[in-house]
């Protein structure tokens, strides 16, 4: 079995990661002092930044579980024991907007990857302290945060099932989750978690609605914000 994060030496012992390879270089500059960066194979980029002398990764770990969860295990192997997620997601509140942050609480396990680690019945959860430590710290940073339970799953175009064979079903199972309060959906929390709960890893995730950005300045803005939250979290965890 390949290992795809060979040649990384680093010292960290906390990640911060995200989808989009080419988010890592934006979002390292909300994070401190770049000491090195790596581009490793297939496409994964991960960069080490320090401050205060204290080392974290932010990696990118692709789109949806699968690749996700090849980057928590990997990382795990590298010596890293708390990881937070940084990424977009869509809202299904009105109150949930762009410029806010949705804190996770856990996961509608509603994709494939968690379930070859774990059983359904097992729920897909943080670890309460990165959790605290997150809510923690958005209030530091004076940006407004959401914090409840969240959907995921691996049909990005689910969101918008018109024309699917499972239109119908797709709509009622969206109107369930709305009216239970969910908050946002995405795709890569739900395999964060389980597999963190597998390999004995603190993990959280923190997103930035994306719903009605009009420009992807602000994205990237928000999704600094967000990075900057992350980053405070594993720091006070260490």
């Amino acid at each position: 079995m390949s290992f795809i994060f060979t040649g990384l030496d680093s010292a960290a012992e906390a990640a911060v990661i995200t989808g989009d390879p080419e988010r890592v270089e934006y979002l390292v500059k909300a994070a401190g002092s770049v000491t090195n960066m790596w581009r490793l194979p297939r496409g994964y980029v991960c960069a080490e930044v320090v401050e205060n002398d204290v080392p974290v990764l932010m990696c990118s770990h692709g789109i949806g579980g699968p690749s996700a969860a090849i980057v928590v295990e990997e990382l795990s192997r590298c010596g890293i024991s708390r990881i937070v997620r940084v990424g977009t997601c869509g809202s299904m509140q009105p109150a949930v907007r762009s410029g806010d942050l949705v804190i996770s609480t856990g996961c509608i396990r509603d994709e494939g990857t968690s379930h070859q680690y774990l059983p359904a019945e097992f729920p897909a959860v943080p670890d309460f302290s990165v959790l605290a430590a997150l809510i923690a710290a958005a209030e530091e940073e004076g940006i407004p945060a959401h914090v409840g339970m969240t959907h995921c799953k691996d049909a990005y175009y689910a969101e918008k099932p018109e024309g699917f064979p499972l239109a119908d079903t797709w709509q009622s199972r969206w109107a369930a989750y709305r009216a239970a309060g969910v908050l946002a959906t995405e795709m890569e929390a739900a395999t964060l978690f389980a597999v963190a709960s597998v390999r004995r890893i603190r993990a959280g995730a923190v997103f930035v609605p994306v719903d009605d950005v009009r420009t992807p300045d602000r994205m990237l803005g928000a999704l600094q914000g967000a990075a900057r939250v992350a980053l405070h979290a594993v720091r006070s965890l260490g």
